[in-house]
């Protein structure tokens, strides 16, 4: 049986950003674009993504706040995220990865690269969760 399509929610407040990634993933994936990080919240009241791709400088809440908020969730903490920002400078890029961020990518970006980064994230989440599985069922039988 062939898995499910993978759900990729992308949280930035422009909507060309928005759209542009939208059609890079729409023929992969489930995409679900939304403007902020209180359109992200309520979406996730209904499904839970496998994987998040938020921008840094939005109003209202920004990423850092949204990852901050994200990790300190049993719910949502699993969730791999990936900020996509025009924030450039090292002092950021540490920050989104010391808040547990997955991978860091500067727009503008190179679409055949962020399918592969995207791609081999997921891979390495589908991994991990078979070796829990694994360690779970090899528990059980002791």
């Amino acid at each position: 049986m062939e898995d499910a399509r993978k759900k990729i929610v992308i949280v930035d407040d422009d909507v060309s950003s928005l759209s542009i990634v939208r059609n890079l993933l729409k023929s992969s994936y489930e995409v679900y674009p939304v403007p902020s990080a209180i359109k992200l919240f309520t979406l996730m009241g209904n499904l839970i993504p496998d994987l998040v791709l938020l921008d840094i400088d939005m109003p209202g809440m920004n990423g850092f706040e949204v990852i901050k908020a994200m990790k300190g969730n049993p719910k949502y903490k699993d969730v791999p995220i990936i900020f996509l920002t025009a924030k450039d400078d090292t002092v950021s890029e540490v920050e989104g990865f010391d808040l547990g961020a997955a991978d860091y990518v500067t727009k503008p970006f190179a679409g055949r690269t962020l399918l592969r980064r995207i791609g081999n994230l997921l891979l390495i989440e589908q991994q991990k969760r078979e070796l829990q599985d694994l360690r779970e069922q090899l528990k059980n039988q002791k």
